[in-house]
């Protein structure tokens, strides 16, 4: 079993990332900061194929997966799942890119698992796998997934604070490769979820809301990408969320897949083609300590249709709709824990009828018959 497995490693008195402490008689994770640029970051761009899964898996080659995935090793797919809404394919991660991750760490020699904790309102089970579109492909291939709540857990604090994140132990261990796979989703209080907002996802506690109302959103979701920080971004779907993610999106058709060994590169990149100027980006700017993010494109990488990026950036969340959503929203997180978790979710069904009202219809049907268009263009 992956969990127990996983529940065996035992953390090293120190990493790049931390170092253990013993505070009030447990051992906790005091953060090492370090610098999050990578001069030599490396970002492959390609368009999709008609065979999604391998277009990923060469995707991974340009970046060197083989230096990064070594064979035995776990490696976590990291995936978005409780930020979508059941109905909204271009919401949550997209499963043929992630069967893609998983076909080139089998061929690695690697040990894949998939991924995600519970969320305030979303408990990570069978049904909601089944919702998302996952759990069919997890069967197909005979993966396993991990709900990180369930696992051991260790307090991680961040530099400079005195609350720490409660985050699943085994992703800090070196020998565990992690690969973030997000929806490509404009985000009504973060601006744009991509590689380094899905790692917030991986925070093991489920009441994620005293984040919202502390104030300190932005702040922790660029600490929980420096705690587990991806080895491998992948930014790849089949359309991406526009407007008021992460639940209420316009689908747009995207179709191409952005691979990089540095989540800020690849956020950097993912920033562009969302129609967001990553310098406003706060978490963004908060890890790359407001410098320019340095990367090189992979040979072989091409430009993304300047059609697609426009049409993505006529829906970008500006700023201060950005703030106007903040304000709006902040009451909410007020509701009591149980009812968050137990009640909510009772109205995501409504939540779909919305998306289908009022916001997929400004949109693209969803290709649920892949064929890549680019052999139309030729």
């Amino acid at each position: 079993m992956i969990e127990e497995e996983l529940e065996s490693l035992e953390l090293p008195a120190q990493s790049e990332g931390y170092a253990l402490e013993l505070r009030g008689g447990r051992t906790v994770a005091v953060e090492r900061r370090r610098d999050m640029l990578e001069p030599r970051a490396r970002v492959f761009v390609s368009r999709m194929g008609d065979d999604i899964p391998l277009t990923v898996s060469d995707a991974l080659d340009r970046i060197g997966a083989a230096g990064i995935i070594k064979p035995g090793s776990p490696v976590a797919i990291k995936v978005n799942l409780g930020g979508g809404i059941a109905g909204v394919p271009s919401s949550f991660s997209d499963p043929l890119v992630v069967e893609g991750v998983i076909d080139k760490a089998r061929e690695l020699g690697a040990v894949p698992f998939v991924c995600e904790a519970n969320m305030r309102t979303l408990t990570m089970e069978v049904g909601l796998l089944a919702r998302r579109a996952l759990y069919p492909l997890l069967v197909r291939k005979g993966v396993p997934f991990v709900n990180l709540s369930h696992l051991a857990g260790i307090e991680f604090f961040p530099s400079g604070w005195s609350r720490p994140l409660h985050l699943p132990r085994a992703l800090l261990h070196p020998a565990v490769k992690i690969v973030s796979v997000p929806a490509l989703k404009h985000h009504w209080e973060c601006g744009v979820t991509l590689a380094a907002k899905n790692m917030y996802g991986a925070i093991s506690e489920r009441q994620k809301s005293l984040f919202h109302r502390g104030g300190a959103l932005d702040e922790t979701v660029a600490a929980a990408a420096r705690a587990v920080t991806p080895d491998i971004s992948l930014l790849a779907h089949r359309q991406v969320g526009g407007s008021l993610g992460p639940h209420f999106c316009v689908p747009i058709d995207f179709g191409y897949v952005v691979a990089s060994d540095s989540v800020l590169a690849a956020d950097k990149v993912g920033c562009d083609f969302m129609g967001m100027d990553w310098r406003g980006v706060k978490h963004l700017q908060i890890n790359c300590g407001g410098r320019e993010i340095p990367y090189g494109l992979a040979e072989g990488s091409v430009p993304i249709d300047p059609l697609v990026t426009r049409r993505i950036a006529r829906t970008a969340i500006s700023r201060g709709k950005l703030w106007f959503w903040r304000a709006l929203l902040y009451p909410q997180y007020f509701v009591p824990h149980g009812t968050q978790y137990r009640q909510i979710p009772r109205f995501e069904p409504l939540g779909t009828w919305a998306n289908w009202l009022f916001f997929h219809t400004r949109g693209d049907p969803w290709p649920s018959v892949w064929r890549a268009r680019w052999h139309e263009e030729a």
